[in-house]
């Protein structure tokens, strides 16, 4: 044993030149609190453990990694046995990553120098070869197969176990029952508890928390309906367990919980999860996997041959094999995600919305636990609606998050006005939301107007000057182009322009304007019939939501109402001096188009459209013409499919998991995005990369992919 006096030379000599850098230790196990006691002269700000939330060690208070911003940590120490560094390095690198944080091991060991930023693991090259035929083949060469239940046949929808609580502490909240810092006293009351049984953790929060037998009861309730609400089956593994069964084994779960049988099996029979024989849990047997409750299985299944299956490396792997039984490990969603080549976005993902956001992601990329199978960790997109949620849904979900939070705070409008097409998905959120969620309040009525840039060119054009209004295309299109195909003059009316007899296109445009007055006339009368008969009212103030643009269709939609909207957009391109509007946008794009959203934005604009073609014009009694729609019938279904993906996402998220006050960035949106093409297309998506966004205006197709 080192003295104490000679352990403090040793850290001096090891980590003396971080004496003047805002530490933060990594662990709260024995190397841990000798390191914290000893740490004299240097500023430690604070300490973090994947198992304690809360408390204190030598004075210095155990915090969340989530409550830890940028600036304020310049080093982590990870104060652990060196032969877990690398596992506890990878598990953090990402966030230091982001925040600029070194990391050292607490032997003084630079490990930013000793593993890299590489996302390269031998463990993930290992993992890349597991497969279901693999498991399938394992499985009936066994009498007896065993399941572990959480992050094996079942899943969180939140990023991490903990995140459940997060929403309890908002959802009794919302009851009238404070808890500050919920999440901390309930993993330390779990700790406390010592056989980790439920209704025991609970006796040690109300005694924390001085609740009421009553208000007890409310949050315990509130705990299991939580708990129920972000449960999803690992579709792959429940048919593993039904393929067990029908081979005739012997098939259980085996739990470490704090959940009794009782419980999880209501759990279970609502995820139609049933076929098990047996379900062993830890809470209930008064021992853990690490030390008793597989043996109290064995019992159950003398003389056979036994299998168990399950995520943990040390209770579903090491213990199991310890008892002499067979072991196969899989990686839960949280662990893949790390395997894969989106394991960087996790460094976005900070406040308790943001990780619940990535936890419903991933829920989607990884509830198959062989979805890395021959991939070498680049994400596979297999189906239309797993492309919709993991692009176009947060964007969605942070625009209509964003949308409701302004109407609160801007209670002045009388109609919100969703310009086709791109507005088309937006607006069924909207009204699902306005009907079936009463804590939003009166929400102003929505109306879907039919507003394409060319029709309201067409109309726009009877107002003003219309000769300077169409010098904005110069250079676009021909002369000839501008008055047929965006203004809509018959050909054979159009003088073929000719550079030397026109002085330049605006003596061109002069000439051809009592055609252009009158066919713009003509479209503006038609168009306010039709905009009357939309339920719009053009005397109040409104708000236009639009998708990804400068502010066209709002600004010459300004002209023909009588009171101008304001705007809310996704993303607004902000053009100086191009337009007066009142409008801004979840994202600004100033760098003359190039961020990553609008270099997204033909991809994007393929999935937030509607079934219709685009609007041109406007018939007699204000009936809308409609442009040649250029997309296939199959193309429109697939967009369909995308959308309801969106859909189900957003009040999945809404309804279970967001947590109102809280934080939600748009930077993990935008981040998913620029993913859409890091990754591979399969199965019913493989012909994503193929597809073209036709731009009517300009009359060409774009491409939306670059892979």
């Amino acid at each position: 044993m080192i003295k104490k006096q000679e352990y403090r030379q040793q850290i001096v000599e090891r980590l003396g030149h971080l004496r003047n850098r805002k530490i933060l230790i990594y662990g709260t196990g024995t190397v841990a609190r000798r390191l914290v006691g000893n740490l004299y002269g240097f500023s430690v700000i604070g300490i973090v453990d994947r198992l304690h939330f809360g408390g204190s060690i030598a004075g210095v208070p155990i915090i969340l990694w989530d409550e830890i911003q940028p600036g304020d940590v310049e080093v982590v120490i990870i104060a652990a046995s060196s032969q877990n560094y690398e596992e506890i390095y990878q598990r953090i690198v990402d966030k230091c990553m982001l925040f600029g944080i070194n990391i050292y091991g607490e032997n003084g060991q630079d490990l930013i120098t000793a593993y890299g930023w590489s996302s390269f693991t031998v463990e993930g090259a290992r993992y890349y070869r597991r497969s279901e035929t693999e498991l399938r083949q394992l499985i009936a060469q066994y009498d007896a197969v065993s399941f572990d239940l959480f992050d094996t046949l079942v899943m969180r929808k939140t990023l991490e176990p903990a995140d459940v609580f997060d929403i309890v502490e908002d959802r009794i909240r919302r009851k009238g029952i404070l808890i500050p810092r919920f999440k901390v006293l309930r993993r330390e009351a779990e700790l406390q508890s010592g056989s980790h049984n439920i209704y025991q953790i609970y006796e040690i929060i109300s005694e924390f928390a001085g609740l009421t037998k009553a208000q007890e009861k409310i949050v315990l309730e509130t705990e299991l309906a939580c708990e129920r609400s972000v449960l999803l089956p690992r579709k792959k593994m429940v048919e593993l367990l039904e393929y067990a069964r029908n081979l005739g084994k012997r098939v259980s779960i085996i739990s470490d919980m704090y959940l009794g049988a009782e419980i999880l099996e209501e759990f279970l029979k609502e995820l139609h999860i049933e076929g098990y024989d047996n379900i062993y849990v830890s809470c209930d047997c008064g021992v853990s996997k690490n030390n008793g409750l597989f043996e109290r299985y064995l019992r159950d299944v003398d003389g056979m041959v036994c299998l168990h299956i399950g995520d943990n490396i040390i209770s579903d792997v090491k213990a199991p094999m310890k008892c002499g039984i067979a072991s196969y490990g899989i990686k839960s969603a949280f662990e893949m995600i790390k395997l894969s080549n989106f394991r960087y976005i996790m460094s976005w993902a900070h406040t308790c919305n943001e990780k619940n956001l990535l936890g419903l992601i991933i829920a989607e990329l990884f509830n198959n636990p062989f979805a890395l199978y021959g991939t070498s960790g680049i994400v596979q997109i297999n189906s239309l609606e797993m492309l919709g949620k993991t692009f176009a849904a947060p964007l969605a979900t942070i625009y209509m998050l964003e949308l409701l939070a302004y109407l609160r705070k801007n209670p002045i409008y009388k109609n919100v006005v969703f310009g086709a097409r791109d507005g088309f998905l937006f607006q069924r959120l909207y009204d699902r939301i306005k009907n079936e969620f009463q804590e939003t309040g009166d929400l102003p009525e929505s109306v879907y107007l039919l507003a394409s840039r060319k029709l309201c060119i067409r109309a726009a054009l009877a107002i003003g000057d219309p000769v300077n209004s169409l010098m904005m295309y110069r250079g676009t299109k021909t002369p000839e182009d501008v008055l047929t195909d965006i203004i809509g003059l018959p050909k054979e009316r159009v003088t073929p322009y000719d550079a030397g007899k026109h002085m330049d296109e605006e003596e061109y445009y002069a000439a051809h304007l009592e055609m252009i007055t009158k066919k713009s006339k003509s479209v503006l009368g038609r168009y306010l019939e039709y905009i009357k008969g939309s339920r719009v009212d053009m005397n109040q103030k409104n708000l236009f939501c639009d998708f990804i643009s400068r502010g066209t269709v709002q600004h010459l939609l300004n002209q023909i109402f009588y009171e101008p909207m304001d705007g809310l957009y996704v993303c607004r391109c902000v053009v100086k001096d191009l337009y007066s509007i009142n409008a801004r946008g979840v994202y600004e794009d100033k760098l003359e188009r190039g961020s990553i959203l609008y270099s997204k934005h033909c991809f994007l604009e393929t999935i937030f459209t509607s079934p219709e073609a685009s609007v041109e014009d406007m018939r007699e009694g204000g009936r809308p013409e409609f442009a040649h729609e250029t997309r296939t019938k199959e193309e429109i279904r697939n967009m369909c499919k995308e959308q309801q993906g969106i859909e189900e996402f957003f009040f999945d998220y809404y309804k279970y998991l967001w947590i109102e006050g809280k934080e939600l960035k748009n930077k993990l949106p935008e981040t998913l995005i620029y993913m859409c093409d890091q990754v591979e297309y399969v199965g019913e998506c493989n012909h994503v990369t193929e597809i073209k966004l036709y731009e009517d205006l300009g009359n060409t197709y774009l491409e939306t992919l670059k892979i």
